[in-house]
């Protein structure tokens, strides 16, 4: 067994989003996902065939629904996003990374 830890080893280059599956077994993804003024490319949304359970580690982010509800999610907010559920990254820090860790199922 090889033990790892979430906060460590983060790349020193965010000019793009960083995702890194953890866990990719049996229809569950775990993954941690860094983030640095990162947004959702405009026009496009995320709407997957899996729910999606994402907690903010560090930093802060802000997703936006398609029926215009925002979300600022802070250091320890997690939420739980249904599958099919229109959304996307509407913001993430500047000042520093936004470490998420996110679940798909």
């Amino acid at each position: 067994m090889e033990k790892h830890n979430i906060f460590s080893t983060l790349p020193d280059d965010l000019t793009c989003e960083v995702f890194e599956p953890i866990v990719d077994q049996r229809g569950i993804v775990i993954e941690r996902i860094i983030s640095m003024a990162h947004v959702t490319p405009k026009g496009q949304w995320y709407c997957q065939d899996r729910s999606e359970w994402v907690m903010v580690l560090q930093g802060e982010a802000k997703l936006v629904f398609d029926d215009s509800q925002v979300v600022h999610l802070h250091k320890g907010d997690h939420i739980t996003i249904p599958s099919r559920c229109k959304h996307r990254v509407c913001w993430t820090s500047e000042s520093e990374p936004t470490l998420w860790l996110a679940v798909h199922y």
